[in-house]
């Protein structure tokens, strides 16, 4: 693909992304997005081809996504506050990357289950990471003996709530510096150590 075009469709997926996250998929037409990324309709269609080959795109282009494993891996030190901790910010990391996505995704949940679907890989990822972690944690002794699962769970529906509540009530609510992520990950580790 050449830079023009590149940067051609780089710009309809921008736009696609900022109209889709505030309006969703179908209130969106092809000329809002001709018209927010400055380009015409047909350039959008021969880019593309359609209103759903762009939403495809955006999905593969946007959806931010690390080596969770490998990251979570390297730093585990088997201090459980220590470790919650690491393991939360980085979920939050990519919850955040990703909130325009999650926002499509959540529109447009009933009419395209694939793409929520899809958007929600990542805190399947994160769940079976956490459950396997303590899994080891109670092996080591150094976590209260439970299902794992439910655990995990614990830990992943405060995390994911979390983001919920501060995106759906962003602009509403103010922002607070100390969002209190440290001290819940610690109520949560003192609930869990032996």
């Amino acid at each position: 693909m050449s830079a023009k075009k590149e940067n051609t469709a780089d710009k309809i997926l921008s736009s696609t992304v900022d109209l889709m996250s505030e309006k969703g998929y179908k209130a969106v037409t092809i000329k809002e997005i001709a018209a927010a990324a400055s380009v015409s309709e047909m350039t959008v269609f021969r880019t593309f081809g359609s209103k759903k080959a762009i939403l495809e795109a955006v999905i593969d282009n946007y959806l931010y996504s690390v080596p969770i494993e490998q990251i979570i891996q390297k730093n585990l030190t088997y201090e459980l506050e220590t470790d919650l901790l690491m393991i939360s910010k980085l979920y939050h990391e990519v919850l955040k990357k990703n909130k325009k996505i999650y926002l499509i995704s959540v529109m447009e949940r009933k009419t395209m289950p694939e793409i929520h679907l899809g958007v929600h890989n990542n805190a399947s990822k994160f769940f079976k990471i956490v459950t396997d972690y303590l899994q080891v944690m109670q092996q080591k002794g150094k976590v209260v003996k439970g299902n794992p699962k439910n655990q995990a769970l614990t830990i992943m529906k405060y995390n994911y709530g979390k983001f919920v509540a501060s995106t759906l009530l962003e602009g509403i609510v103010p922002d607070v510096v100390d969002d209190g992520l440290e001290e819940a990950v610690s109520i949560i580790a003192r609930g869990l150590r032996t």
